[in-house]
């Protein structure tokens, strides 16, 4: 029995690294390490798969989860590696690329937020980072400290094919919903309706929480 559910469990993995995003692999190589196209329309909740929990350092504290964040709220989270990928997830959702996304989240502060993922397994730049980490504090509100990460492990191959983060360089961005689930997602630079596809899928999200 032990064998056949180690059996099945590793069928499940496999099926789960099928997903849209696997689809996608590669079909850019030359647009800016661009991985996927955004889909125009959010998943079906019944489809769309779980965003992991990651354990990093916030700048309000070590050791926090991001479940423990992102579990309630409507959430675009941005995900990068590098200065290259936030320019990149600046494109979908930065204050001047596309203020009115920032404009939904004034509209509905506690059904909505925004968290950062930035990844560094290097040890030197993770070290650098927390050195640095006052000078974060300085540029963000004090409420927004807790809504930016910097997870040095626990980001495996496995985790990367199923919800598409396969360049480390590249920027991405997902839309999860109150249970954490990828509703939207998108890489690279943002193009052509994308942006926008971006804020009808928060807008979405945010009516459907508040009924």
């Amino acid at each position: 029995m032990s064998e056949r559910n180690l059996a099945k469990r590793k069928d499940l993995v496999n099926e789960w690294g099928t997903s849209y995003f696997r689809d996608f692999k590669n079909i850019t190589k030359h647009r800016s390490g661009k991985t996927f196209m955004a889909n125009p329309r959010i998943f079906r909740k019944d489809a769309a798969l779980y965003f992991p929990n990651f354990v990093g350092d916030t700048l309000e504290g070590r050791g926090k989860s991001t479940t423990d964040v992102l579990e309630g709220v409507v959430s675009v989270v941005n995900v990068y590696s590098s200065d290259w990928g936030a320019a990149q997830a600046r494109t979908f959702t930065g204050l001047k690329e596309n203020g009115a996304l920032h404009e939904l989240l004034k509209q509905s502060p506690h059904a909505v937020q925004m968290v950062d993922v930035n990844i560094e397994e290097n040890k030197f730049k993770a070290w650098l980072l927390d050195l640095f980490q006052f000078r974060l504090r300085a540029s963000k509100p004090k409420e927004e400290w807790g809504k930016y990460f910097v997870v040095k492990k626990g980001v495996s191959t496995q985790i990367r094919e199923t919800i598409g983060l396969l360049n480390g360089r590249v920027g991405y961005i997902y839309l999860l919903d109150q249970d954490c689930k990828i509703r939207w997602a998108g890489s690279g630079n943002a193009e052509g309706s994308e942006m926008d596809d971006l804020n009808r899928g928060v807008g979405k999200l945010v009516a459907e929480a508040s009924r």
